[in-house]
């Protein structure tokens, strides 16, 4: 019963009258959702994630982003946005009174319309469009995927549970909250601050012509407005540091998962051991052809064989053919007994050339007076054992 709790009510009578033999309770429903998810997400399953479009954001930075550059945009272009507003409804009073209601005069009207009313909506469109995708490129650039738009509704039936303990019992709920209530404070001491060094101007508003309190009503939303929304910014910063915070607890991987994972990257180690193995076979025929076709085999003597082959005809300088170190090696000098190869030691040369060259290339110039020595010694004694 690792897993659950029995409980059994032992009292004289109890279990007969109750109809039940035993009662078991699954601790299981309260164990942790993450729990034994303790090792730092890998680099594959972050771009997995990042491929399917799950990426930590925050609404809140680039909602405030886009509210702020708008604002900031309609201070800068308000008089020439003013301006705009004033002609149009010029344009409309002229006229409404005075046009001819037919399609040949209605249409033109409209889209005289149309075009000055562009004038003021399209630089706001421009500004909300390039920085609500600004606000969404610097949380983790530009990324395009269809596979947050799938449509899984029993998926979202099974989380139902998960999800209502997330939105009343998680951490993110009680950072939310708090996050409310700082914001809400913060915004209303920026309003204090505000109203009370503006309090008296805005009292004797009533006395100043219409251009003057305008103006004065104007420059108190905007201060307010501004720090209020470089305050929400902060907060805005915080929530997707938060939000990066939780995102990566989320990809957080269990060993066995980690495991499992390497196995699918590298591949199974016993498929990898069959492959050596084939390798091994394949390499071990490969020999057994070329060894025999070998000048000589230098050895260091019992872990490293090496076989050369030089041919003044057409090669350029001394290549390998076989190379190998334990077993192989043994393999090697087995071979070239068989077929009468001259077997040399000489452990340094063995190591350098095992070490800097791969089967079928050359000898490197540096050994090439080395392994010249070895290889007339060798012409030597199969010339005299001819004579």
């Amino acid at each position: 019963m690792d897993r659950e709790l029995l409980l059994v009510w032992n009292q004289p009578g109890w279990k007969k009258r109750a109809g039940l033999e035993e009662f078991r309770f699954d601790l299981q429903l309260f164990a942790a959702e993450d729990e034994g998810r303790t090792e730092e997400p890998t680099e594959y399953k972050k771009r997995k994630a990042r491929e399917e479009g799950n990426l930590p954001r925050s609404t809140e930075l680039t909602g405030i982003i886009v509210f702020l550059a708008g604002f900031w945009t309609i201070s800068i272009l308000g008089e020439f946005l003013f301006g705009q507003f004033l002609r149009i409804m010029r344009y409309y009073l002229d006229n409404l009174l005075t046009i001819t209601v037919s399609p040949s005069s209605v249409v033109p009207f409209f889209l005289d319309m149309m075009v000055l009313s562009a004038t003021i909506l399209l630089p706001m469109m421009a500004v909300g469009i390039v920085f609500s995708v600004l606000g969404n490129v610097i949380q983790g650039g530009f990324v395009f995927t269809t596979k947050k738009i799938s449509f899984n509704f029993g998926k979202i039936i099974s989380n139902i549970p998960q999800n209502l303990k997330k939105m009343f019992m998680s951490k993110e709920t009680a950072f939310n909250l708090m996050k409310t209530i700082a914001k809400v404070v913060g915004v209303f001491f920026i309003a204090w601050l505000v109203l009370n060094d503006k309090l008296t101007a805005i009292l004797n508003t009533s006395r100043m012509d219409m251009v003057k309190g305008f103006g004065l009503l104007w420059s108190v939303i905007f201060q307010f407005v501004s720090f209020a929304g470089v305050l929400l910014l902060v907060f805005a910063a915080v929530d997707y540091a938060w939000q990066r915070y939780i995102f990566n607890e989320s990809l957080k991987m269990t060993k066995q998962e980690i495991k499992q994972e390497f196995k699918e990257q590298e591949g199974d180690p016993e498929i990898k051991a069959k492959i050596r193995e084939m390798e091994h076979r394949i390499l071990s025929r490969k020999m057994a052809q070329e060894v025999p076709k070998a000048d000589v085999i230098i050895t260091n003597p019992t872990h490293i064989a090496v076989a050369l082959k030089y041919d003044a005809s057409y090669m350029n300088a001394p290549v390998l053919v076989a190379k190998g170190e334990g077993t192989m090696a043994q393999k090697i000098k087995e071979i070239a007994r068989e077929s009468n190869v001259t077997i040399i030691e000489n452990k340094p040369l063995a190591r350098e050339i095992y070490k800097r060259v791969d089967l079928g290339g050359e000898i490197p110039a540096d050994l090439f007076m080395a392994v010249a020595r070895i290889l007339s010694l060798v012409y030597q004694t199969k010339g005299g054992a001819a004579a």
